[in-house]
């Protein structure tokens, strides 16, 4: 009924249109050549009303001196329309195409001038397939043979009269190279005629679109555009949606600009591309032969490297991982996909309330998952960055994947259930600038995906707790450290505290990492930016450091202060071969220039956060605490009342210098505290920059003192930001910028590993 409706409408659009009516009569008097073209039977026409089409200049500046052919005020008077209501409200007007190329050629454009664009479109696309079933329809991209590329449109022609369609028609699935499958969608790659063509076919539209977009998200996008370069066929076959992609290189082939014999006025569109090639001038018909045009097909079409890492991405998988986001009594979040906006979970009775009702846990699936960068999934309201460091804050983030809601006691934690590269995307721009250099970039995505691969895969999961081993030498190490603080005195009667922890994955019970910096910093899509992450973890997609067949522990701080500390010094009492306590210099030489030693604006910038340059000494620092407030910090951070600070000891450092156990001696009782992370936080209201620091004493007068007795203030000259174990993220920078590679600069900071 639909086909009728069309071909009466093209009847009546010809009938007081004489330019479109002396066209479309032209087509039946065409000069046709066939010849094959990789293994694909082809049709060449000679066409001269298309000059129009194929000579067209459509630089920024020439498109925007003409009138838009396409709008509605601009059209001729002679030219009428059909309606076709697409979804979401879009509105498309139903045009014959006045320099057609088939019969009953239609041009679908969208009501409103916008850009051609095929983003929230393709399902309208398929929505039109369905409802006029007999026609294909077409989508030339905007650098890929559209000739209108600043208005949106389709174009439409009956089927059976593009050649690719027709071949991959007559071809069982057998014959087709599977690639992918989402729901009831698959996908399949065709080996003749060119490289990049791609078969899709769908029972529904809602699973064809997902295919689609995974595949466009699979595909480069070239600088300055919009989407990758392809044509596009989509059409319903034997209750099918099926679609025909191609991607492409470029938009005209460099016969088209020569001067010499081998010029083609030829501007290869989905036609051309489809196997009818529009030739505008007699003369070109006459010389083309089958290895000129397979030269143009070839030239156009993206190469065989490019095809092969097109398909990679569309079939490589990303490991899953549980992401602990937030915790709270209430979360508010909305779920992207439905529009519903805001909704609130509350803990009560020990269960979720939500909606009305009562939930053990609650499980919102992927929006659009994908093998490349997966699709804005939900947000979640008030989470906390930076606990408990000096630029803590709130924001409202934006996450891909599935959100799972779980009680925790009288809490409730939102879970980000995520591919691994989805998370790196997210660490990269959010542990460092997404605009630093790619060696360094990819030297962090190889560390990042270790480092949180090691943490998924461990078999032994270690409890960080206090240590009571050898308390008693501990207490002699105290009387030691007293006698030296109270030289000829008798042993107080103080009690003595020993609290040694430190801070690893196996901390979160529910989950396998955390959000925030204490494992690494995972903030969503708020800092998931920047073409060069994408670039860098598709570069290194998968690869990982190992040692000795197992995956690499690949812990990584700010800034070392020119030499690595063991992984002892800040975790466990074990340390590992490829993180040694090495000076962070060229070949590791004694007394050498420090790669992290520097003050460029422009590499700091590269390495660290807006919220991070809020730090501006970390190399060399220095704090200072009067004795008072320093006295009732260390009561209010540790839980212990220590009574009026008398000074403070290193029991134990590491070979950075790190401390790895202080001695805190007070008036009423002291403390042993460690490891490193302990020690930094009960010396600060957030955390100290490192525990690398030596403890000076500052009298009433000014001067450095010895005197447990006088001094006033209390002074930490210290070195180094974090824990300084494995890569140093500035020394690492510093690094990229001076032309070292990302494969050196890990084997700088991870010597023995090897990369996988």
């Amino acid at each position: 009924m639909n086909q009728g409706r069309i071909h009466k409408f093209v009847g009546d659009q010809l009938s007081r249109w004489p330019l479109a009516c002396d066209n479309f009569r032209a087509l039946k008097n065409v000069c046709l050549k066939e010849m094959t073209v990789g293994g694909l039977p082809v049709k060449l026409q000679f066409n001269p009303a298309r000059m129009i089409s194929s000579a067209a200049r459509l630089t920024k500046e020439d498109i925007a001196a003409r009138r838009c052919f396409l709008c509605r005020d601009n059209r001729p008077p002679e030219q009428i329309m059909m309606k076709f209501e697409g979804r979401k409200g879009k509105k498309y007007h139903i045009l014959v195409n006045p320099y057609p190329i088939f019969p009953d050629h239609l041009v679908v454009a969208a009501a409103r001038h916008t850009d051609q664009s095929i983003w929230h479109r393709y399902i309208d696309m398929l929505d039109l397939a369905g409802k006029y079933e007999d026609f294909t329809f077409f989508y030339n991209g905007p650098r890929s043979g559209a000739s209108a590329p600043d208005h949106h449109h389709f174009q439409a022609a009956p089927q059976g009269l593009i050649p690719l369609q027709e071949a991959l028609d007559a071809l069982p699935s057998d014959d087709l190279e599977y690639v992918a499958s989402v729901q009831d969608a698959s996908l399949y790659h065709y080996r003749k005629f060119t490289t990049g063509v791609f078969f899709l076919r769908s029972d529904t539209t809602k699973s064809a679109a997902k295919l689609f977009y995974r595949i466009l998200d699979c595909a480069d996008t070239p600088e300055g555009e919009s989407e990758p370069l392809f044509n596009l066929y989509t059409y319903r076959k034997n209750n099918e949606y099926r679609s025909i992609i191609i991607f492409r290189s470029r938009h005209r082939p460099h016969h088209y600009f020569s001067d010499g014999p081998d010029h083609l006025t030829m501007s290869p569109g989905c036609a051309d591309m489809g196997g009818v090639f529009i030739v505008p001038v007699k003369e070109e018909f006459e010389k083309i032969t089958p290895e000129l045009l397979n030269e143009m097909v070839e030239e156009v079409s993206i190469t065989r490297d490019e095809e092969k890492v097109l398909m990679n991405r569309l079939t490589r998988v990303q490991p899953e991982l549980h992401v602990g986001i937030m915790s709270a009594p209430e979360i508010r979040f909305e779920i992207l996909s439905d529009g519903a906006g805001s909704r609130v979970a509350r803990v009560r009775e020990g269960k979720i309330e939500y909606d009305g009702a009562l939930y053990d846990e609650l499980f919102f699936e992927a929006n659009t998952p994908s093998t490349m960068f997966a699709e804005p999934s939900f947000i979640l309201h008030g989470v906390t960055i930076g606990v408990d460091f000096h630029w803590e804050r709130l924001e409202d983030q934006k996450f891909a994947g599935a959100l799972k809601i779980i009680v925790d006691k009288d809490k409730l934690t939102a879970v980000n259930v995520i591919g691994v590269e989805d998370y790196l995307l997210s660490v990269i721009s959010s542990e460092m600038s997404s605009s630093a250099s790619e060696e360094f970039l990819k030297a962090h995505a190889v560390i990042s995906r270790s480092w949180v691969m090691s943490q998924v895969r461990s078999e032994r999961r270690k409890k960080g707790t206090s240590v009571p081993d050898g308390v008693k030498d501990l207490q002699s190490l105290m009387w030691n450290l007293d006698s030296m603080m109270c030289a000829g005195s008798e042993k107080p009667e103080s009690d003595i505290h020993e609290y040694v922890r430190w801070y690893d994955h196996q901390d979160h019970r529910l989950f396998d990492v955390c959000a925030d910096d204490h494992c690494q910093r995972y903030q969503g899509l708020a800092r998931a930016t920047g073409k060069t992450v994408r670039k860098v973890i598709d570069a290194t997609w998968g690869q990982v450091l190992s040692h000795e067949g197992h995956l690499c522990d690949t812990r990584f701080s700010k800034c070392c202060g020119g030499i690595m500390e063991r992984f002892s010094s800040c975790w466990s009492d074990e340390d590992k071969p490829y993180l040694q306590p090495l000076p962070d210099t060229p070949s590791h030489e004694n007394g050498g220039r420090c790669f992290c030693d520097t003050l460029d604006k422009e590499i700091l910038g590269q390495v660290l956060n807006d919220y991070d340059q809020e730090t501006t000494d970390f190399f060399r620092w220095k704090v200072e605490y009067d004795r008072d407030y320093v006295s009732e910090l260390i009561e209010r951070k540790s839980g212990f009342t220590t009574g009026r600070l008398k000074g403070l000891v290193p029991l134990e450092s590491g070979a950075s210098g790190r401390i790895v156990k202080l001695g805190i001696y007070g008036e009423k009782s002291s403390i042993i505290v460690g490891k490193e992370l302990e020690i930094r936080r009960l010396l600060s209201e957030t955390h100290l920059k490192s525990s690398a620091f030596d403890v000076h004493y500052i009298g009433p007068d000014g001067a450095e003192t010895d005197s447990e007795s006088d001094w006033k203030r209390l002074r930490l000259d210290g070195m180094g930001w974090g824990h300084g174990v494995g890569l140093c993220q500035i020394g690492a920078a510093v690094m990229a910028s001076e032309g070292y590679g990302y494969r050196e600069i890990l084997q700088h900071y991870y010597p023995q590993s090897e990369l996988k």
